[in-house]
């Protein structure tokens, strides 16, 4: 794998040449057809994946219908979740356009953070930095639909 490409995943850009060419050591190519699922909301979840180029939308079911939850592209990952969480996916994820991606097993990535524990606290500092992201825009989501459903209830 060329190692280089991965330099567009946010979780990498902070890492040294080294330390970039040690994880990639870890990873295995994966290339996703378009129109591809590549997660399915309730499915176990056992790997780490890292978009290097194309695109994947997250949705899930709500209600009986599909929501778009969102897009990611060149530099996201996902699958965070359940490495610290262990469980199953909280959403679907489909490839939108042919799509070039790595992976990781969950046991694998673990086992590396053990042992190089300087490159895990960057790398997991990134990945505790996203999800604080996704939370923020999740919550701000929320509110938005509580003040939504609020002005539409009658007034007393």
């Amino acid at each position: 794998m060329d190692f280089q490409i991965l330099r567009a995943v946010t979780l990498f850009q902070h890492l040294t040449e080294d330390e970039l060419r040690a994880f990639a050591s870890i990873l295995s190519p994966w290339q996703v057809d378009a129109g591809a699922q590549i997660l399915e909301e309730g499915q176990i979840v056992t790997h780490l994946y890292f978009v290097e180029d194309g695109s994947v939308q997250v949705r899930r079911l709500a209600q009986g219908r599909e929501l778009l939850l969102g897009r990611f592209g060149p530099g996201a990952f996902f699958g965070e979740v359940n490495l610290f969480d262990p469980g199953t996916a909280t959403a679907s994820i489909w490839a939108m356009k042919p799509t070039k991606m790595a992976v990781v097993d969950y046991g694998t990535i673990r086992e590396f953070l053990n042992t190089y524990p300087g490159i895990g606290f960057k790398i997991v500092s990134v990945i505790v930095a996203e999800l604080a992201k996704r939370l923020r825009k999740t919550n701000e989501r929320l509110v938005n639909v509580v003040n939504w459903s609020n002005d539409d209830a009658p007034s007393s």
